[in-house]
């Protein structure tokens, strides 16, 4: 009987643990209240960047190479931008025709009104 109370205290225990570091902890929320005004105008800002329009045979390379960023970044840097941009394509090739956006500096414009 001890080994099955023993049991069930650690399967609510490893529960509780697991719910704790998927979902957060509630007590914490109240602490750090955001202003939501500012955080759906952060949302609001993209980076600086032109739309093209795909053609057989392009890559990720070949547009970042035709049209160069307006400041020096590394192409990790740009690459991260251009999947924030078009997160679509995470997983998928580009399509001929398509429309994407490419980004050209680390610069946000600010889309919410002042």
């Amino acid at each position: 009987m001890r080994a099955l109370v023993l049991t069930a205290i650690i399967i609510i225990f490893a529960f509780v643990v697991k719910v704790d570091l998927t979902e957060g902890s509630l007590q914490f929320a109240a602490i750090n209240p955001k202003n939501t005004e500012n955080a759906l105008c952060e949302k609001q800002r993209e980076p600086n960047y032109i739309t093209v329009q795909t053609i057989q045979g392009d890559t990720i390379h070949s547009l970042f190479a035709l049209h160069p960023a307006k400041v020096p970044m590394t192409f990790p840097e740009r690459l991260q931008l251009f999947y924030e941009l078009n997160p679509h394509l995470q997983l998928q090739a580009l399509v001929p025709g398509e429309n994407i956006k490419l980004p050209l500096s680390f610069e946000f414009e600010n889309t919410c009104g002042k």
